[in-house]
Parts: structure tokens; sequence; C-alpha cells
């Protein structure tokens, strides 16, 4: 079995690393606190009154899947985005596309890499959250909803990381592209809506205030944070159709998304392969032949 030769280097490199260590560490010290905290707030006040509520556990629940979605948005895209200009900065780069290995193998190889590292960092997490399944109210449905939507969320900001730094010639420069593109997806598409939806609000018989929301609602069908919390309210019995336009949205909101993140992800990879590739062509052209 061929193995890429771009993962594999970097797999090892990052397993052997202090930071993939110290993110582990960190990510599930929160995580765990944050569950602990939350739980016992809960038992006292069932000692209290000797009631459960199974609402609090499922609004815990919400909590802990959404904390590492946070933690990542604000704390991944800085290890992420020099994937490919740090490899420029170094001269690497030209040295990488004057073997026999495509753009596409580096490209794929740095996604792979940067995606098992992520995805070890949230299955390590598998035990803290599988605490709060004891107290139920949870389906396996829901359960593979939710690890569809952490994938396609993982593999859209990978993508995005890669694109960013495949543009930008210094890995800062990278960085800030990364942050603004990731805070304007994630964050500044829920700005967009709660403003559209207040001057709707404010005045519903406005054609600019009409065209406007439905735009923002247009955008949140990129957010995967957006169908995350549509998956969560489903399970805790909340009603968020408000958001959307009519029913069809509010059932077919998580697949849509999906679709959409996927194919942006894909859009992402394309554009850095097809970035990196002319300087392939012109090395490979006037470069030693026998590399």
């Amino acid at each position: 079995m061929n193995i890429n030769p771009i993962y594999e280097r970097e797999h090892r490199v990052s397993t052997r690393s202090l930071k993939l260590s110290m993110a582990i560490l960190v990510f599930n010290f929160i995580v765990a606190a944050v569950t602990l905290i939350e739980m016992n707030e809960v038992v006292d006040y069932a000692r209290k009154t000797s009631s459960i509520d199974y609402a609090s556990f499922l609004q815990i629940f919400k909590i802990v899947i959404f904390l590492p979605v946070i933690l990542i948005i604000f704390v991944v895209p800085s290890f992420i985005s020099g994937v490919i200009s740090d490899e420029r900065q170094r001269g690497t780069l030209e040295i990488l596309l004057t073997t026999k290995m495509t753009t596409k193998s580096i490209v794929f190889g740095k996604f792979l890499s940067l995606f098992a590292s992520i995805m070890l960092i949230l299955v390590s997490q598998l035990p803290i959250i599988a605490i709060l399944f004891l107290y139920g109210g949870i389906t396996v449905l829901d359960i593979i909803k939710l690890v569809i939507n952490f994938f396609v969320f993982v593999v859209l900001i990978i993508s995005m990381g890669i694109f960013c730094s495949s543009i930008a010639r210094k890995t800062s420069v990278a960085t800030v592209i990364l942050y603004s593109a990731v805070l304007g997806l994630f964050i500044g598409t829920l700005v967009l809506y709660f403003l559209a939806a207040n001057s709707f609000i404010a005045d519903d018989k406005n054609i600019f205030g009409i065209y406007f929301i439905k735009f923002s609602k247009f955008i949140l069908l990129f957010n995967p944070l957006v169908s995350m919390d549509f998956l969560l309210s489903k399970i805790m019995g909340e009603d968020s159709s408000d958001i959307l336009v009519s029913l069809f949205w509010y059932d077919n909101w998580f697949y849509i998304n999906m679709f959409l993140d996927l194919v942006l992800s894909g859009i992402c990879l394309a554009l850095s392969v097809l970035k990196i590739k002319p300087h392939g062509k012109t090395r490979r052209k006037y470069g030693n032949s026998n590399l």
C-alpha cells in the first residue's frame, strides 16, 4: 500500500511535536473542567430539590459540543496557516515541485496530515462527551449527524487554511487572511443575519430589508455552526425554525449545508493546486530532468 510521502512526513513530525500534545492537553482540560463544573451545579440542584432536570444535561451537552468548535476556530488557524507558506519561505516548496510528486499529491498530503491531527484532538474528547450519553435523550441518528457535521467543519477549515497559505508568500500574511476568512464565515454570517433580522423587524415592508434578510439567510447555508445548532436544538426539543424561510429549509438544512460546505472545500483545494501548479511546471521545464 502506497502512502502519500507528504502525509507520512508531516504526520511523523506532528505526532512527535510538543504543539499537538499541548493542544490535546489544553483542549481536554478546558472541556473536562466546563463539563464537571456544569454537572456539579445540576447535581447540587438535584440534591436540594430531590428532582433531576434532564433538560439541564442536554444543555451541558450543547455547551460541550460547541466548546471544542470555538477553540478550533480561534486556535487552529494559527497552526495551519503556514502549511504551504512555510515551505515557500524555507525554499522547500520548489524542491518538492522538482520531484515526481504532483501538486495534487502535495496538497492532499498536507490536507490528510492536518485532518488527522485535528480529528485526534476531537476524538480524545469522546470519553468526556460520552458521560452525558448516560442521561439519555440523544439518539444514534443524532450522534451520526453531529459526527458528519464535525467532519465537514474540520474539512472546511483545513481547506480554507491550505488555500490562504497557498496564496500568501509569508505565513504572517496567511494567518491574517485565514483568521479573517474563518471569523467572517463562522461568526460574520451570524452577525450579518442578526443585523438583517433587526432591520427587517423595524420595517418589514422595506424592499431593501426583505432582500437583505433573504441574502443573510442564504449566506448562513455555508455556516456549519448553524447546522450544528439546528441539530442540537432538535435534540433539546427547541424550535429554531424562525431563522428559516420555510419548513423545507428547516427539514433539509443539514443536508444542504453539508453539500455546500463540501463543495466550498473542494473549490479551496482545487484553487490551491492551481496556485502552486505553475511553479511546478516552470521548475520541471527548466530544471534538472533527472530529479
